[in-house]
């Protein structure tokens, strides 16, 4: 998978947000750290020795099931991030509050492309040059502070945000968290100039990724 990311603020600014590219380009893990950094890679070690472990067909036992709802894929990276938020729950932050995550995971298989998100972030599908919405929160929820929408890692519930789409060798995503700002399609059609930003003393990130690259 490719991507294109692109961040910018007036004001209030948004934690520092990293996109990982991981097993084979199979993998996108974005994560944003409030508090220290230092725990990024322990984060990104959970959710990869997982999704890791059933792409090798291993034995992978979890505390967690599966929903019915949602496809295997899906499944897979919406329990990633639930071992993710129980190991820091449960060690990093047991006695107080160290570090705590904003995290989408997408995984790719196939024709496929799964997602589980936990904080502000939206997923688009461009479609016909027009942005179809298939995941948004945290961007409607607040007027005048910029805050983290949910953490993962710091109670002992989290709400996970999980879907799916079929892609294929045009498909572009576009990921983003947004305060006081909103996206358009841009004037290119490349990763670089597929999209604009309009904003009003705001802060935005995104990242355009192609999925079948």
């Amino acid at each position: 998978m490719k991507f294109y990311s692109r961040s910018g603020y007036e004001g209030q600014r948004l934690a520092a947000t990293q996109v990982f590219n991981l097993m084979d380009d199979q993998l996108i893990v974005i994560l944003r750290s409030w508090g220290s950094a230092d725990y990024n890679q322990k984060f990104i070690d959970d959710v990869v020795h997982y999704l890791s472990s059933t792409q090798a067909d291993l034995d992978v036992t979890t505390p967690f099931e599966y929903q019915e709802s949602l496809s295997s894929l899906a499944n897979r990276t919406r329990v990633s991030l639930l071992l993710g938020h129980d190991s820091f729950y449960r060690n990093e932050n047991k006695n107080e509050f160290l570090v705590g995550f904003e995290a989408t995971v997408l995984l790719k298989s196939k024709n496929e492309l799964a997602w589980s998100s936990v904080g502000r972030f939206s997923i688009d599908k461009v479609v016909d040059k027009t942005l179809q919405t298939y995941m948004k929160n945290g961007s409607d929820l607040d007027i005048e502070v910029l805050l983290p929408v949910q953490l993962l890692g710091i109670g002992q519930d989290v709400s996970i945000s999980s879907g799916s789409m079929l892609i294929n060798d045009d498909t572009q995503i576009v990921l983003s968290s947004l305060y006081k700002s909103d996206l358009c399609i841009g004037q290119g059609d490349n990763l670089q100039s597929l999209i604009d930003v309009r904003s009003v003393a705001g802060t935005y990130w995104y990242s355009v990724i192609s999925p079948a690259s």
